[in-house]
């Protein structure tokens, strides 16, 4: 390359063509302190001024509304990020919810099968006693024939009636334990039912129901329409259809929210509220959940999106502009320094 284009000294009036073509108006006289691009360029330099304060401006608004929609999309993402915390700790919720009535269930069962048992348990103490009592009428029976009898050989304190004499304290004692006794079954029986129903007044499964209680199920708070069943598993079912657990969140509103609300505001379309629209408005809750299907969610995420790319829109612009800036400041410099250096009133003191 070095080779091929040899170096060639170049004539020292190169730029007298130049010169003269930058003038537009011949010198007055033959004066030295007369320049013929002074005037041109002072021309050329208030024009340039001109564009390079708009170009200043145009870069300053550029930028207050840079770092307004900025810090607006600063804010949406900590909204996000809250509204992210929230469904994370929903979801944690939603677990131990559907934990507490799966076990519900388990507690519910064994305490079905506990009221069984209890009635069970107080029927054999009622057989028992009953038996009891029927010994007490053969005893008392027993006695009356030998004080009918009047056997001379029978004496009292000895021998079988010392026996039966005994037999009579321990029967007594059976008897008289056997209050107590259907006083505790009785509570027993009262308890168990009480417990049964505190976690569901649901009844118990029979023996052909198909119920497995160590089988847990991906919907623990299933409503059974036209029934209603009160108690701790109702709470818990309660709070975990308020939280919305079984919603699928695999879909997020954020398309549906920035097609909704994103579009209004583009850099082109934002237009401050009306009178009317502000009067008409109406503060109420929109927050429900699930927060993933929440539509406020789905409006901040859109909102976010479309600040998103104002922010790209702006950064272009504004570097455009700073670029034409600089390009301005540059040529005005030069202008200034080229005025400066030929001005006549310097030049000819």
């Amino acid at each position: 390359m070095l080779t091929r284009h040899n170096y060639i000294d170049i004539d020292n009036n190169w730029d007298q063509e130049t010169i003269l073509e930058c003038c537009q108006k011949q010198p007055a006289d033959d004066s030295n302190c007369n320049e013929c691009c002074y005037d041109n360029w002072q021309d050329e330099l208030k024009k340039v001024a001109s564009d390079f304060y708009k170009a200043v401006e145009l870069a300053q608004q550029l930028q207050n509304k840079l770092s307004f929609v900025t810090a607006r999309r600063d804010r949406y993402k900590t909204w996000i990020d809250e509204l992210i915390k929230a469904e994370n700790l929903s979801a944690e919720v939603c677990y131990q919810l559907k934990l507490i009535a799966l076990q519900s269930d388990k507690i519910w069962f064994n305490s079905c099968k506990s009221v069984q048992a209890v009635e069970i348990l107080f029927c054999m103490i009622r057989d028992i006693f009953n038996q009891i009592d029927n010994i007490k009428l053969i005893y008392d029976s027993l006695q009356t024939c030998i004080t009918r009898v009047n056997d001379p050989s029978l004496i009292p304190n000895q021998g079988i009636l010392q026996h039966l004499s005994d037999y009579k304290l321990k029967l007594d004692a059976v008897i008289k334990l056997r209050d107590e006794i259907m006083k505790s079954i009785i509570d027993a029986i009262r308890l168990s039912n009480l417990i049964r129903n505190n976690i569901s007044t649901k009844n118990c499964p029979d023996a052909n129901a198909n119920f497995n209680p160590c089988t847990p199920t991906d919907e623990p708070c299933v409503s059974i329409e036209g029934e209603a069943y009160y108690g701790f598993k109702t709470i818990i079912c309660e709070w975990y259809n308020a939280f919305a657990c079984d919603t699928d969140c695999s879909e997020s509103p954020a398309q549906q929210g920035h097609e909704k609300y994103g579009h209004s505001r583009s850099v082109q379309q934002q237009q401050p509220p009306s009178s009317s629209s502000a009067e008409e408005c109406i503060l109420e809750p929109t927050f429900d959940f699930p927060v993933c299907k929440n539509t406020f969610k789905g409006e901040v995420e859109g909102w976010l999106q479309s600040d998103e790319e104002m922010i790209k829109t702006l950064t272009g612009q504004l570097n455009t502009v700073k670029i034409d800036r600089e390009t301005l400041l540059a040529c005005k410099t030069s202008l200034e320094n080229a005025i400066k250096a030929t001005d006549p009133a310097l030049r000819c003191k």
